[in-house]
């Protein structure tokens, strides 16, 4: 089938009475067709995607060290496949030289979190069936690639297996809609016994999105239990498999805010664990007596911990990674008492992979440089530690030079309000340029990320959006993380409120500073970044009574919500809209305020909606229903469905699609006129 008519399949609807047709002929009319095989148009521009999906086809780095075990995915044009490869102990690895596990293509279901029983030859996976989110444990036979399902929920939250492997623990949530209960189940992997332990019955306190942790001796579990439906209200709990009736034992103070409590993983002594919590307004770590409630925290950050892992020194130390806008810090720690014991500074954003013994892996990646590992090792030398680390794994220089199409620049902008002194709110962002920027200054396109923007990442979509000459403004508003608990904690209960102003703001800051006409000014997104990209498009002035708006050119936005209320009756994450919004029960006319569907009226921007068929996260019922609200009014709006995706869009033609998608939206922005 000719890749147009292809596309063209997907095309759910189009209602811009003015210029339907030209947006029509650019999806589907011949000079799409005629471009080479997986490329992709927009004006004079033609760009193979190859390099940019497929050059470094590897993703999703899960390692194994005790096991000497490294997985990953693999993107091909036929599907994507999960590999694992035996690094050993010294050397750079090749990937080449791995081996498919299964025969599962993972672009079509849902991959989580791993973990390998070395014992009995078996990878234990979180997955679904149908890129749903109905996510379950499954087991992958290492040696025949036969996939089992394990467990059978609703839902599966965290989990984790015993020591010996033997026992897997799990929360499993029932229910398609709130009030959702969850249990935490035991299942023996031996004899297939399954027993439920403790249900929740969706009352104030809950089991909710946590590392599930097995106790030393494997008689019960700890993990966090949310109170009151609040994400930032949670405390830790052991609970124990043999006590009748079981409960919830409480290991400190309940119903105290503690935000991004998280465990880490392994006990450095036998009564004793390690926790994350940015209650002290920073992310950091804390230690635990189990046995008698004692905490003491450890560390005294004032940037953001991304992660930590306990190594098996002498003493336990723990590796913690800190990260600032343009760097990150790896800060090597007592386990007993918090004392810095090395520390090393690296400009770019790291992520810790696994750790063992005294060493581990971790990888790094920024705007400009992508995606490169390195394995560490740290030692005791005399009085002090050293630190050291070397190439494991990387992308070539060639295959860099071509998917390497920005320049980054680091900037700051004022918001509307001011600091405790009196001072403007600067707000951090990332001006992308391209490295081939149009010719003409009128044909400068800038989109800003409404939300989930900032960070020092290696950005595919932007680095194509360049190769084609548009620019991207990623800024970091209210509500994002990196900048402490309470900068993160600016837009709870007040979604698609200030974090919008502060999005407007930047694009008046790219008109005064940057010369950009606000017709050349766009906003997109994708989940919370789609709805703030609706909401940025159909803003009312008086919100908060700041009475600001912004006159953006168009706009796009992937697998966004229009109606908070609806939302939170059909997704997944009720819980994470109490938090960004607010009681639906209590507050719904506010709610229905926040919702871009309650304004369309306001929309004028060409706007394009795409959405995955099968998406629970953000059912795709949220796009058809402010598309249809659009339509009836003669909005310029454009909804394309892809059947069978969920959240995300995976596999290499879907990818392919979407990106000709937005080229061919924003192309059709030049025949459209104002907009009335």
């Amino acid at each position: 089938m000719p890749f147009a008519r292809m596309f063209a399949a997907l095309l759910v609807s189009i209602s811009m009475p003015a210029c339907a047709a030209d947006l029509k002929q650019a999806v589907t009319g011949q000079p799409a067709a005629a471009i080479p095989p997986n490329s992709v148009r927009f004006r004079d521009r033609v760009v193979d995607l190859t390099p940019f999906l497929l050059g470094f086809p590897y993703s999703r780095f899960m390692a194994d060290l005790e096991n000497d075990t490294l997985f990953f995915l693999e993107r091909t044009p036929e599907g994507t496949w999960l590999r694992q490869l035996t690094p050993g102990e010294e050397g750079p690895v090749d990937l080449v030289d791995s081996r498919r596990v299964c025969d599962v293509d993972w672009s079509k279901r849902s991959l989580g979190r791993i973990q390998l029983h070395a014992a009995n030859h078996r990878l234990y996976v979180t997955s679904d069936e149908k890129n749903d989110e109905r996510l379950n444990v499954y087991s992958i036979d290492l040696e025949t690639g036969a996939l089992a399902q394990v467990t059978d929920s609703d839902y599966t939250y965290g989990w984790n297996l015993s020591e010996d492997g033997r026992f897997l623990a799990y929360l499993s949530r029932a229910g398609r809609a709130e009030p959702f209960e969850t249990t935490l189940r035991l299942r023996d992997l031996e004899t297939g016994e399954d027993r439920a332990i403790l249900n929740d019955e969706g009352g104030a306190d809950r089991f909710t999105w946590s590392r599930v942790q097995f106790t030393p001796d494997d008689s019960g579990v700890v993990l966090a239990v949310q109170h009151d439906g609040n994400r930032n209200t949670t405390s830790l709990a052991r609970v124990r498999f043999e006590e009748q009736p079981a409960r919830f034992e409480f290991l400190h103070e309940t119903r105290v805010r503690r935000f991004s409590l998280s465990l880490v993983e392994g006990w450095p002594a036998e009564h004793e664990l390690l926790f994350l919590s940015s209650e002290a307004g920073f992310q950091n770590l804390y230690r635990m007596n189990v046995e008698d409630g004692s905490v003491t925290q450890l560390t005294d950050f004032q940037d953001e911990l991304r992660s930590c892992e306990l190594l098996e020194t002498e003493p336990p130390a723990a590796l913690i990674v800190l990260g600032r806008p343009t760097e990150s810090e790896l800060v090597l720690v007592d386990a007993a008492s918090g004392e810095p014991l090395a520390r090393r500074v690296i400009p770019a954003t790291v992520s810790l992979m696994d750790a063992y013994g005294d060493g581990g892996l971790f990888s790094m990646s920024s705007i400009e440089s992508q995606w490169e590992a390195r394995r560490f090792r740290v030692a005791r030398n005399g009085s002090g530690w050293s630190f050291e680390d070397a190439p494991f794994a990387g992308i070539p220089q060639l295959l860099r030079r071509q998917t390497q199409q920005l320049a980054a620049e680091r900037v700051s902008y004022p918001t509307f309000d001011r600091l405790e002194d009196g001072s403007p709110r600067e707000l951090h962002a990332f001006l992308l340029n391209p490295l081939r920027p149009p010719e003409r200054d009128e044909d400068r396109l800038i989109v800003i990320t409404s939300f989930y923007g900032g960070s020092n990442r290696f950005d595919m979509g932007a680095q194509i959006l360049a190769a084609m000459g548009i620019a991207t403004f990623s800024p970091a508003p209210r509500g994002s993380r990196g900048f402490g608990a309470a900068f993160a904690a600016l837009n709870d209960g007040d979604l698609g409120g200030d974090e919008i102003v502060d999005i407007h703001y930047a694009a008046k800051w790219l008109v005064r500073e940057r010369g950009y006409r606000p017709s050349q000014i766009g906003v997109h997104g994708s989940s919370h970044g789609g709805y703030a990209t609706m909401r940025c498009l159909t803003f009312p002035p008086e919100t908060n009574g700041r009475n600001e708006s912004f006159d953006y050119g168009f706009g796009w936005s992937h697998a966004g919500f229009s109606n908070i209320c609806s939302f939170y009756d059909s997704c997944n994450i009720p819980d994470w809209v109490i938090q960004e919004a607010g009681d639906p029960v209590t507050e719904r006319e506010k709610l229905l305020d926040r919702s871009p569907i309650s304004h369309v009226d306001r929309l004028r921007a060409p706007l394009l909606l795409t959405h995955g068929s099968n998406d629970w996260r953000v059912p795709v019922e949220e796009s058809r229903s402010f598309a249809r609200a659009a339509e009836e009014r003669g909005k310029p709006l454009t909804l394309i469905e892809f059947e069978g995706q969920g959240h995300g869009i995976r596999g290499f033609e879907n990818q392919v699609r979407y990106h000709q998608a937005v080229f061919s939206f924003l192309e059709s922005l030049g025949t459209q006129g104002e907009q009335p």
